[in-house]
């Protein structure tokens, strides 16, 4: 994890907006650009794939020194040669994965703006403002062409190292410029999300990552591409794990599909292009969503026995939203979102119920090898409830257990239930009339909402339960 705060990169916007040709940096206007007193000179990256203007006197001065052996010792910054060594590497990774560059000047039929047809990148002293961004120059037809300003010299910035601040930024902020050649107006969750998953996919070791991943685990049970109003959170950079997630298990040509598919569905059919890129790469929305929220419980002191995340015990612990004995609750689950529910069970046959329509959710079981903080085991099952009523999770043992709720699907709206969750005496409690009937008349089903029938209904499980789907009926918690 990284020492200290956070890269103070996340500060400053780079969401995808059209704009006419603007101004550079070298025009001495705008909030990163050099000071007419700037002396800038350029280099050229080895593959001639980027140009790195920097200051050689004046308040945007790069950082000094021409020591490292690697780069020659001919004179020129350090620095400035990392970036453009850095960023072209970037690049070629990129484009070895099957992504699209972002568009030179030349695509999109603009004069050479850096004095080449190459990245530009600028180095330029951010003010512990930001630290990084991709600007644009000039948006046609959907997609953008543009250049990178970056902080000059990373001085008091909280990364471990000058060479992990170049990485960070140039994978990141890089992405930008390919989301652009796709498309141009991407959800700002999906842009960092994505622009989150070059870090890892080009640093499989990235701290940087694994730091913005704690702020998803923070709030499991909100929609994916439901991000917090008001003050900048995090969130949007924190749904990197998904994409990262998506790679470790369909492999980087899914992120590759995803691209494709949103150049083809444009930013407001984000999700559709993320549903073709799932099919296309073999799964299913329903089982990556569910397998995400495994991998997810499975982190931190929890990880280890579960297959998930190579970097699992780096990330924080998901907490649950209700925990005891016995839960008498109710819930409300988005779309692309899991409520975690931790159960200290004390043996026998295990009962979930609920008066409410369940159907589009997904329950998944999983067992703790001992409490809240220690690993946890592979899943006993998984059930998709379509109907009120009562659903056994068969007989277990004593012990602690985590009960999984989920909508795996791209749904418009929440579902909300209430429910028990425990053993016969739990759903006692919920019954209006103090017990359970495995046949015949439920009971009067008068209650304070205007009463409810609850027959059961089909439920499939995987797993080897055997199920007992009484009649009955619950009383609606009082609020």
């Amino acid at each position: 994890m990284i020492a200290g705060p956070l890269p103070l990169w996340a500060l400053v916007s780079s969401a995808l907006v059209s704009s006419a040709l603007a101004a550079r940096p070298t025009d001495n206007t705008g909030l990163y650009a050099f000071d007419e007193s700037d002396v800038v000179e350029t280099l050229d990256g080895p593959a001639g794939l980027v140009r790195v203007h920097y200051s050689v006197k004046g308040p945007n001065v790069v950082r000094d020194g021409d020591d490292d052996p690697e780069l020659g010792g001919d004179g020129l910054p350090d620095f400035a040669q990392e970036v453009a060594a850095t960023a072209e590497a970037v690049l070629l990774v990129y484009e070895e994965t099957g992504l699209r560059l972002p568009l030179s000047e030349a695509e999109m039929g603009l004069p050479e703006l850096g004095g080449s047809d190459a990245l530009d990148f600028y180095l330029v002293d951010f003010d512990f403002t930001g630290d990084g961004q991709f600007g644009v120059d000039s948006c046609q037809g959907g997609v953008c062409s543009g250049y990178m300003v970056m902080e000059n010299d990373f001085s008091g910035y909280g990364y471990s190292s000058i060479s992990t601040a170049i990485r960070t930024l140039t994978s990141h902020e890089l992405f930008h410029g390919v989301q652009y050649a796709y498309l141009d107006d991407l959800p700002g969750w999906m842009a960092e999300g994505t622009a989150m998953w070059s870090e890892l996919h080009f640093d499989p070791d990235s701290d940087d990552f694994v730091a913005w991943c704690d702020r998803y685990l923070e709030e499991p049970d909100r929609g994916l591409d439901r991000t917090p109003s008001g003050a900048f959170t995090g969130w949007e950079y924190g749904t990197g794990l998904f994409f990262g997630f998506l790679d470790l298990t369909l492999g980087s040509q899914a992120i590759v599909a995803l691209m494709e598919a949103l150049a083809e569905q444009g930013g407001d059919g984000a999700l559709d292009a993320l549903d073709l890129a799932i099919v296309g790469s073999g799964s299913s929305i329903e089982e990556v969503w569910t397998t995400f929220g495994t991998w997810n419980l499975a982190t931190g002191d929890r990880a280890g026995l579960v297959e998930g995340y190579p970097f699992a015990d780096e990330l924080a612990e998901v907490q649950p939203l209700a925990e005891g004995d016995s839960l008498v609750d109710d819930q409300r689950v988005y779309p692309l979102a899991t409520a975690y529910l931790y159960l200290e069970h004390g043996g026998g046959e295990l009962w979930f119920g609920t008066p409410d329509d369940p159907t589009g959710l997904a329950l998944r079981l999983h067992a703790s090898t001992g409490g809240q903080d220690d690993p946890v085991e592979a899943e006993l099952g998984t059930w998709w409830p379509d109907a009120p009523g009562a659903l056994s999770l068969g007989e277990l043992p004593a012990g602690d257990y985590w009960i999984l709720l989920s909508q795996p699907g791209f749904g418009d709206s929440s579902i909300a239930i209430d429910y028990c969750l425990g053993d016969l005496d739990t759903l006692d409690a919920c019954v209006e009339d103090g017990g359970t009937d495995t046949g015949g008349d439920s009971g009067d089903p008068e209650d304070e909402g205007g009463g409810c029938g609850c027959a059961s209904g089909a439920i499939g499980a995987a797993g080897a339960w055997s199920l007992l789907l009484p009649l009955w009926t619950l009383r609606r918690r009082r609020r």
